[in-house]
């Protein structure tokens, strides 16, 4: 009975729209309330495992990935970067929506971050397929959709939460994205193309030789970055947080030092933003140890996976009940959020069934972002709701059918575990 009214005050924290970190500690607090008394809360061991959750060392990649991100952002790269793709696939099939995906492609391997390449890369994607005269909603879908890729591959920031939460090899799960996210641009791209013939839209002259090389080389030095995230992590090098410090490094080196595109007051507002951003996942995760906790403590997790397996034990129902929760989670919980409170309820079912939580981690995280395009909380809808200057409704049936390629990715992808783990088995 405890354990539902701690679960119902969660619900109705997050309906009356109170922060769902707010919520969760409201609801831990009427758990030990109920359970133990007013004035007998155990505050000492509340404020030990909310300590410990933030106690590991993989978790120093989180603000560092973000600081990579935001200073690449703002060094301007994405102009190079954008120009590069555009030599290389604009002359495709749906012109310069092919050099959207690519573009957010190559900018995965530096922010991580759905919303960051929706903010930033987004405004130079849209500007130029404006300026083009694709059609605006057009412009913004395309650029919703392809932001999608950027949590996928690596350097990634919910993959390493989950990581972190599930128990799992953070640079295991780094890697077994890199074969889904490329799958993923490529299921975008087919869409764009059969987009580009239904509606007739305009592909770019096809870029010489030396077109391309100029702007590959004025690009070359933004693309070490992925480089030295993915192949230090590959090489055995880097651990995943300390290929976050030396790319951290690398990036204010190349903004400060020589594109000189960000001064040091710059540099000191955009460190000053990565601490803000840091500090509310932070607060998420170890709120969320207590509520993980306790959900423990009472079987939850158990109890659930008991549940489900009494309906049924097989693997691929399973994983399509575990896929439709996540994408509801995902429409009304941010992707961090939904991973801190879901993960150690999923998981022991996951495995129960005989599933992989390495392969899980992935299809969680594909899965959850596509609740950053759906109402009525997409984070990435309203950030290009903002660049794109598009009405909120029109991006939502505008970005709607991107999400069919995607979602047959995720099918696949629960279907043949293997396109997963291929990866991270043979190179780790």
């Amino acid at each position: 009975m405890t354990m539902l009214l701690m679960l119902a005050a969660l619900i109705i924290g997050l309906i009356i729209g109170i922060p769902a970190v707010f919520s969760m500690g409201l609801a831990t607090l009427l758990y030990f309330i109920l359970e133990r008394g007013l004035f007998d809360v155990p505050d000492f061991m509340i404020a030990q495992r909310t300590v410990f959750g933030l106690d590991k060392f993989a978790l120093l990649a989180i603000p560092l990935f973000l600081l990579v991100g935001k200073v690449m952002n703002e060094s301007g790269v994405t102009h190079r970067l954008f120009d590069f793709a555009k030599a290389l696939v604009g002359h495709f099939r749906g012109g310069l929506g092919q050099v959207n995906i690519l573009a957010s492609v190559i900018f995965a391997g530096m922010s991580g971050s759905a919303t960051a390449d929706a903010a930033g890369l987004g405004a130079v994607e849209i500007k130029a397929m404006k300026d083009a005269k694709y059609p605006t909603k057009f412009a913004c879908s395309i650029t919703a959709a392809s932001s999608l890729i950027g949590p996928v591959i690596p350097p990634s920031i919910p993959i390493v939460l989950y990581a972190i939460v599930a128990g799992v090899s953070v640079n295991q799960l780094l890697i077994a994205g890199i074969i889904p996210g490329i799958l993923m641009a490529l299921a975008l791209s087919i869409f764009v193309a059969y987009q580009a013939i239904k509606y007739n839209y305009p592909t770019e002259a096809k870029a010489s030789m030396r077109r391309i090389a100029s702007t590959g080389k004025r690009a070359i030095l933004p693309l070490m970055t992925p480089v030295i995230l993915v192949g230090g992590i590959l090489s055995g090098v880097f651990t995943a947080t300390e290929a976050a410090a030396v790319g951290s490094l690398y990036a204010i080196i190349l903004a400060c030092i020589i594109y000189r595109s960000i001064s040091l007051s710059h540099l000191y507002d955009i460190c000053k933003r990565t601490m803000q951003d840091s500090a509310v996942i932070m607060i998420i995760l170890a709120v969320s140890n207590i509520f993980a906790w306790i959900l423990t403590r009472e079987r939850v997790p158990l109890v659930f996976t008991d549940f489900i397996t009494a309906l049924t034990e097989n693997y691929y129902l399973v994983m399509g009940l575990c896929l439709l929760f996540l994408l509801f989670l995902g429409m009304f919980l941010s992707s961090i959020v939904s991973i801190t409170i879901a993960t150690p309820v999923l998981i022991p079912l996951v495995m129960e069934v005989g599933g992989d939580p390495l392969h899980f981690g992935i299809i969680m995280i594909l899965a959850l972002m596509m609740g950053e395009v759906t109402p009525p909380f997409g984070m990435v809808l309203f950030a290009i709701t903002r660049v794109g200057k598009i009405p909120f409704i029109d991006l939502v049936r505008g970005v709607v059918p991107y999400l069919i390629p995607i979602f047959i990715l995720l099918v696949i992808l629960i279907a043949f575990p293997q396109i997963v783990l291929f990866l991270p088995k043979l190179l780790m």
